[in-house]
């Protein structure tokens, strides 16, 4: 991480590349078909992710249905390793992708903490609009067990990250390590 960045501000522009890199694969999609929808809400009843529903970054109902997720643009290798301590916890970021974050952890989730912060953090099943303006607000999806959690933390703010971290901490977590999930290119 450059020294001229804080913790938080290199979390922000992280998240930043990646909402502008959605807003414009969203403004492509409506463009090719007017039709496409951000942030819906799909329940996916044979999948692994939590309460097995999903968000794609792009829905159309069809014929023929189809959804469509950005592959955001390659970085030129990783990011440099940051952390930050806190009085009872530290985190060791080794690499940060917004839509493909992994938190491993020396705690232990407990199904109301993380239900609650998926809750908090995921759309509507209602349908409602997101917190923020455009397609700002809510994670898309996560896989989670007791020691580690994975999300596409879509459009969800900065905010979400802390708070996921919170709920770590309040599962007995004094460590925690941030990586992608997916296998480094």
């Amino acid at each position: 991480m450059s020294d001229k960045l804080s913790v938080g501000e290199a979390i922000a522009a992280v998240r930043e590349d990646y909402v502008d890199q959605l807003i414009g694969f969203i403004a492509e999609e409506r463009q090719r078909d007017p039709s496409a929808e951000p942030g819906r809400r799909l329940v996916m009843p044979q999948s692994r992710l939590f309460a097995r529903t999903y968000v794609p970054d792009i829905y159309v109902a069809g014929p023929p249905e189809r959804m469509s997720d950005l592959i955001p643009r390659k970085r030129a290798g990783k990011l440099p390793g940051f952390s930050f301590s806190s009085t009872n916890l530290t985190v060791e970021f080794d690499d940060l992708w917004w839509d493909d974050l992994r938190l491993d952890h020396n705690g232990a989730y407990t199904a109301p903490l993380i239900s609650a912060w998926f809750r908090r953090w995921f759309a509507a099943e209602d349908g409602t609009a997101p917190r923020g303006e455009g397609v700002e607000g809510f994670i898309h999806s996560a896989t989670v067990d007791e020691k580690w959690i994975t999300v596409d933390m879509g459009s969800a703010s900065t905010k979400a990250l802390y708070e996921l971290l919170n709920v770590t901490q309040k599962c007995g977590a004094t460590l925690v390590h941030v990586s992608a999930a997916r296998p480094p290119a």
